[in-house]
């Protein structure tokens, strides 16, 4: 059997992959940002059924989409951070090869 190297781009997948199914929080923790949302806006002064509450409401999502959003592109910028710095590692090696062979990184 041939092991199957793990790539950068492989990683990312994998790593975009595994946010995903994260992402959707399960019902029971979808309630519970409901009624911490709820308490926030009613904090605010907002009553429920007002449109200074659903406008509240609305914020409080947004708020959570835009963090998860940030979140998503802090994984993405990391992870071609890594793909960048593997590509330049490889690079130098064979750089390093080209001028010494004899290498014992080179005997492959």
């Amino acid at each position: 059997m041939i092991p199957i190297a793990p790539t950068p781009s492989r990683a990312l997948l994998l790593a975009l992959a595994a946010l995903a199914v994260t992402a959707t929080p399960p019902a029971q923790a979808q309630r519970r940002q409901q009624r911490e949302d709820a308490r926030t806006c009613a904090g605010f002064g907002n009553r429920y059924g007002t449109r200074g509450y659903a406008d509240c409401m609305l914020e409080q999502q947004r708020r959570r989409d835009d963090k998860q959003r940030r979140t998503l592109e802090e994984m993405a910028l990391t992870s071609q951070i890594a793909k960048d710095g593997q590509i330049m590692a490889e690079r130098a090696r064979r750089q390093r090869c080209d001028r010494n062979p004899d290498r014992r990184e080179c005997r492959r």
